[in-house]
């Protein structure tokens, strides 16, 4: 899928923030930095419902759950940093 757009309701950036301490622009980001993959898979608690794990520009592992909406839109539900098994499986997955 194509993202184009990344969607982050208000509540939503100021719940990531606060309760994870990831910024809007950084779970954003990882969808677009060309420097590092972005990998997606389906949530397997959530129906309808992907993760995707990337780097932000500063270099920060973040996961994202995200719906995906009509014309490569995306809506972020929330973010944070990857645990260390994600961060394993996602640095040995990039090689």
């Amino acid at each position: 899928m194509q993202i184009n757009r990344v969607i982050i309701p208000d509540t939503i950036a100021e719940k990531i923030e606060r309760k994870h301490n990831v910024s809007e622009q950084e779970a954003k980001e990882i969808f677009f930095n060309e420097e590092a993959p972005l990998f997606v898979r389906r949530s397997q608690r959530v129906r309808g419902r992907y993760l995707a794990y990337g780097r932000a520009y500063s270099g920060r592992y973040i996961v994202a759950a995200y719906i995906p909406l009509k014309g490569g839109n995306v809506k972020v539900i929330t973010a944070r940093d990857m645990n260390r098994n994600e961060r394993r499986a996602y640095e040995r997955r990039g090689k």
